[in-house]
C-alpha cells in the first residue's frame, strides 16, 4: 500500500509537471503585464488580480494533493519548502515578487535534479532573478520622486549591472521598496551567478579529465598492440630457424648423408661389413681342423 501511494504521487507529479509550469509562466506574464502597463484601467487590474488568485489556488490544491499521496507526509512538507511557501504567501501586491520567484523555482524543482538538470535549474534561476527583480524595481521606482528609472529598459540595465557587481551608478533606488529589491538582488543574485559559473567550470574540468583518461587508455592499448606485434615477430623468426637447424650446416652435405636416407645407407654398409667378417672367420675355423689332423703311422 505504501509503495502504491508513493507511485501514485510520482505519477501525479509526472502528469502535472507541464501544466504547473505553464501556470507559473502564465503568472509571470500576468505579473509583468501588471507592472509594465502603467496606464492600465482599474477593470484590468481587477482581472489580473483574479487570474493571480486562480493560479495561487491551483498551486495550493496541487501541494495538498501531493501531501495526501505521499508516503511520509511530514517529511514531504519538510523537504519541499518552496512549494509550502507558495501556499503560505498570499497573492497580495507587496508579495508578488516573492510569489513569482517561488512559483517559477518551485515548478522547476519538482523533478529530481541530476547534474544536467541542476545546471539548467541554476541558469534559469539566475535569469529569473534578474527578470523579476527588474520588474519589481521598475514597479517600485517608476513615478516616484526623484526617480532615475524612466522605463523598463533602465530597470533591466540596473538589474544586470547590480547582479554582476559592476554598479555604474547611473541608476539607483530612491524608494524604500526599491532598496529592498536591490538588497534581494545583491544577496541572491550574486550567489546564483557565482554558482552558475562554478558549475560551468566544473563541467569543463570534467570534460578535460574525460579526454585525458581517453588518451591514456588509447596509449595503453597501443602499447599492448606493440607487445603483441613483437611477440608475433619472435614466433615467426623461431619458425623460420627450425627447418634450417633440421637440415644441418651447408658444408656437411658431402660428408654425411642427409636425413633418414643417409642413416639407412650407413646401417646397410655396416651390416654388410659385419656379415663379411663373420663369414671369413667361419671359413678359417672350418679349414684349420682338416689341415692340423695327425699323420697316420705305417
Amino acid at each position: 500500500m505504501t509503495t502504491a501511494m508513493l507511485s501514485r504521487r510520482e505519477a501525479w507529479e509526472r502528469a502535472t509537471n507541464v501544466p504547473m509550469l505553464l501556470l507559473a509562466v502564465l503568472f509571470l506574464g500576468t505579473y509583468a503585464w501588471y507592472v509594465l502597463d502603467t496606464g492600465a484601467s482599474p477593470h484590468l487590474d481587477t482581472w489580473l488580480a483574479r487570474v493571480d488568485l486562480v493560479i495561487w489556488a491551483a498551486f495550493a490544491a496541487d501541494f495538498v494533493i501531493r501531501v495526501v499521496l505521499s508516503r511520509n507526509r511530514w517529511q514531504f512538507v519538510r523537504t519541499h519548502p518552496l512549494e509550502l511557501l507558495i501556499v503560505l504567501v498570499p497573492p497580495f501586491r507587496p508579495l508578488r515578487l516573492v510569489r513569482a520567484a517561488l512559483l517559477m523555482l518551485g515548478t522547476l524543482n519538482r523533478a529530481r535534479l541530476t547534474r544536467f538538470r541542476l545546471s539548467i535549474y541554476v541558469g534559469t534561476s539566475s535569469v529569473l532573478v534578474i527578470l523579476l527583480c527588474s520588474l519589481a524595481f521598475f514597479d517600485a521606482e517608476y513615478g516616484g520622486p526623484d526617480a532615475k528609472v524612466q522605463n523598463y529598459g533602465d530597470a533591466l540595465w540596473w538589474a544586470a549591472v547590480t547582479v554582476t557587481t559592476v554598479g555604474y551608478g547611473d541608476y539607483y533606488p530612491v524608494t524604500a521598496e526599491g532598496r529592498l529589491v536591490a538588497l534581494i538582488l545583491m544577496t541572491f543574485g550574486i550567489g546564483l551567478i557565482s554558482f552558475a559559473i562554478g558549475t560551468t567550470t566544473s563541467w569543463v574540468f570534467d570534460q578535460l579529465k574525460a579526454v585525458e583518461a581517453s588518451a591514456d587508455e588509447t596509449e595503453r592499448q597501443i602499447g599492448t598492440l606493440l607487445d603483441e606485434v613483437r611477440s608475433l615477430r619472435a614466433e615467426v623468426a623461431g619458425l623460420r630457424r627450425e627447418p634450417a637447424e633440421a637440415n644441418g650446416p651447408p658444408g656437411a652435405a658431402g660428408k654425411r648423408p642427409a636425413g633418414a636416407a643417409g642413416d639407412r645407407l650407413t646401417d646397410t654398409a655396416g651390416d654388410r661389413l659385419a656379415d663379411a667378417a663373420g663369414n671369413g672367420l667361419a671359413d678359417t675355423a672350418g679349414d684349420r681342423p682338416a689341415d692340423a689332423g695327425p699323420t697316420p703311422t705305417s
